[in-house]
Formats: C-alpha cells, structure tokens, sequence
C-alpha cells in the first residue's frame, strides 16, 4: 500500500527532502537562461499573497508575495516555474549560493513557487504557511524588486 497526498495533513518532509525530490527535475548548464530568469529587472512590481477561509467568519491570511513579472517571449510558466523551484533545491542543498534578498529561498523553510500566465505577463506566488515567514518572504520580495538597476 502507497502513501498518497491528503490535503488535510501537512507536508512534513524537511526542506532538504523536499530539494532532494525537486533537484531530478532539474537540468544543469542552462546558467545562462537562469540568470535571465533570476534577474530583478523582470520583476514589475510585488503584491501580498494572501489566503482566504471561508467560513462564519471570512479569514484573510497573509502567504507571501506575488512577483508580476515582465512578458519575455522566451519564457513560458512552464520553464520560469521549473527554474525557481530548481533554484530553491539548489541553494537548499548548498549547490548553489542564494541571491541578495532573495524571495525565492528561505534557510529552513520551503518556499511553494508556482507561476501562472496572465494576460501582461507571468505572476510568481511565493507562499508559506506561517505568517512571520510569509511577512519575510514579502520583504524580501519588495527589496529583490528594489534592487534592479
């Protein structure tokens, strides 16, 4: 008999477990496309992540942050997804170093990056579950965005 995901129980593998599941996925010697893709200046702005509960009382959570992130037409949500995902595995597990203020990786924390295409662009959601992490994870977003030249 297998495990399998039940959304009513929290995922309790550690970071490195889960980079070691992510790092198979990821190719090696595409540094160049990655820079590309791990560059500030492709962020156009941040917004707060939010979580809704509704219930009897509607809950508002903070999550993270949203990267709206510039339209390039060599990326796709697919590849931009792929490449920040590998990124968090890579720093998780000391392959790689993390970027200044660096949205996408958080020491002793897994950060869940998924990327959708909207109609100007893509938009990264950055989330976690706890709030003084997602509060970091927000900071961090608004000064990576910040820092582009």
């Amino acid at each position: 008999m297998s495990c399998a995901y039940n959304p009513l129980y929290p995922d309790m593998r550690t970071p490195a477990d889960r980079a070691r599941a992510v790092a198979p996925r990821c190719t090696h010697g595409a540094a160049a496309s990655e820079a590309q893709m791990l560059s500030p200046a492709l962020v156009e702005g941040v917004d707060p992540a939010y979580a809704h509960v509704a219930s009897g009382n509607p809950i508002t959570r903070l999550r993270g942050a949203l990267l709206h992130v510039r339209p390039d037409p060599t990326l796709s949500p697919e590849s931009l997804e792929r490449t920040l995902q590998c990124h968090e595995a890579r720093v998780t597990m000391g392959i790689a170093k993390e970027l200044a203020d660096d949205p996408f990786v958080m020491a002793g924390t897994w950060l869940d990056i998924k990327t959708a295409s909207v109609g100007y662009g893509f938009v990264v959601t950055i989330e976690v579950d706890d709030f003084e992490s997602a509060r970091q994870v927000l900071e961090r977003a608004r000064r990576f965005a910040a820092s582009q030249p």
